[in-house]
């Protein structure tokens, strides 16, 4: 008799552990009291009320609204799937020009046996981009940075990480972030941006720490294919990597310069507010069309090409829409304050450094459901600045405490869009993120408690 075959546990698919995540939060809204906040307006703004918390009736989501919730996401982001959707026939095109990859040839060629410069470079440039603020759009920088990763050695969680990590250095400091430390220096009434001084450092030694990170994985690959976290794996979206063959030529340097004009361009919109639903996404076809007309496309190719790269993001486009059905469900059933206000509940009356610590933490627990940066700041700001009054502790560290918790965890729920957009173009399933990236996270976390309890010692104020 042959040996009955040992059956291995297989990691569901993406979309299948969003659907047991939905039907969790579905069920939730039958076991978690509803309760709600009551809104005032500070500076301006609505924020909640520290003091009025009450529970309200129950609201539970049936069966059938929590699914008529997950299509309902294509809605609700039909400005961020518009977006990826078309970014990515875009970059189908410039890549198909080459132009990315000779370039990329010469200065994998230049830097490929220093990483310790070029695996910094090319973080700092997406933590400058996370510290003024650019998350959504990050998205639109995937299909580039997985040429990049490929290139530099590695595979598609170095490409998808070059961008998250990056993003969440800038975004935790949150130098000159508006969706985050704006807003929530608004609440409490601070000077927009001030105390950016600590912010800054604490993304320099995140942006460090995670230098280090990607320079030791790119290493191991290189020196053990079998060792990348990837290795077999099926579906991967596949960058070119034999680019030191591609041959320079005038019309690639001049597709090139086209393209570095174009995400010039693209930056600038990304910091003083274009619409991500439309004047980005313009840009980059524009780019593209100016990049393929260059490289002596025919429109024929231009739009074959722009097509073969649109179709890559469907299923981008669905794990957006689905995380966003998820958020939908969790506020239908309005249990979004009532686990604000138990994790606010669980850390008064306690020492400052402990209180602090407490807000932190549940910052990144509030996160995990609640990822949208200026949702969080109006729904918690409000109490931790009550918290923050009577513990002696200031308004600025209570801004940065709610910094850290708002950006870490982004890393690892998968009601982030941003999260599941750029492994979901990549073709990275969750669980291999997670495991590549778990032990970082938890370094970042550290040092964001690190500059918690930093803040607190110095009575970090509006210097």
């Amino acid at each position: 008799m042959k040996q009955a075959e040992k059956k291995h546990f297989r990691v569901p698919h993406q979309l299948i552990i969003m659907l047991i995540i939905a039907g969790l939060a579905t069920l939730a809204t039958y076991l978690v009291p509803a309760g709600a906040y009551d809104t005032v307006e500070i500076n301006g703004r609505n924020a909640i009320d520290a003091s009025s918390f009450h529970y309200i009736d129950q609201t539970p989501v049936s069966l059938w609204k929590a699914f008529l919730a997950l299509p309902g996401g294509f809605s609700k982001q039909v400005s961020i799937i518009a977006m990826i959707t078309m970014i990515a026939g875009s970059i189908g095109v410039i890549n198909e020009t080459k132009c990315i990859d000779a370039s990329i040839g010469k200065l994998v060629s230049r830097y490929k046996d220093n990483l310790y410069i070029i695996v910094p470079l090319l973080l700092g440039v997406f933590a400058i981009l996370g510290t003024m603020g650019i998350n959504t759009p990050i998205i639109a920088f995937v299909p580039i940075a997985l040429i990049l990763g490929y290139n530099l050695g590695g595979d598609a969680l170095v490409g998808v990480a070059l961008v998250l990590l990056g993003e969440i250095c800038g975004q935790a400091g949150g130098a000159f972030c508006t969706s985050s430390t704006a807003v929530a220096q608004g609440l409490v009434g601070l000077e927009i941006f001030s105390g950016w001084q600590l912010r800054i450092a604490a993304t320099v030694v995140l942006w460090a720490v995670g230098s280090l990170f990607l320079i030791r994985y790119v290493r191991r690959i290189r020196k053990d294919p079998t060792k990348s976290y990837l290795y077999g794996a099926e579906g991967l979206t596949v960058g070119e990597t034999n680019t030191e063959e591609l041959e320079f030529t005038t019309r690639r340097k001049c597709a090139l310069a086209a393209f570095l004009a174009g995400f010039v361009v693209i930056v600038y919109g990304a910091t003083h507010g274009w619409s991500t639903a439309d004047e980005i996404p313009a840009v980059f076809m524009l780019t593209a069309v100016a990049c393929g007309l260059i490289s002596g496309f025919t429109p024929d190719q231009i739009a074959k090409e722009f097509v073969k790269g649109a179709k890559t993001m469907t299923g981008a486009a669905l794990v957006v829409a689905f995380a966003t059905g998820i958020n939908t469900i969790l506020s239908s059933g309005n249990i979004i304050h009532t686990i604000v206000h138990a994790m606010a509940s669980l850390f008064e009356g306690g020492s400052v450094y402990v209180s602090a610590i407490g807000m932190y933490i549940s910052n990144l627990l509030i996160n995990f459901v609640l990822c949208s940066s200026s949702s969080q700041a109006t729904t918690v700001i409000p109490i931790f600045s009550g918290v923050g009054d009577v513990l002696h502790m200031t308004q600025q560290s209570v801004v940065q405490t709610f910094n850290f918790g708002d950006a870490f965890t982004n890393l690892l729920t998968p009601v982030s869009s941003v999260l599941m957009g750029c492994i979901g173009y990549a073709g990275v399933t969750l669980d291999k993120w997670i495991r590549f990236a778990w032990k970082i996270i938890g370094i970042f976390i550290l040092i964001g408690a690190a500059f918690v309890l930093l803040g607190v010692a110095i009575h970090y104020g509006p210097f």
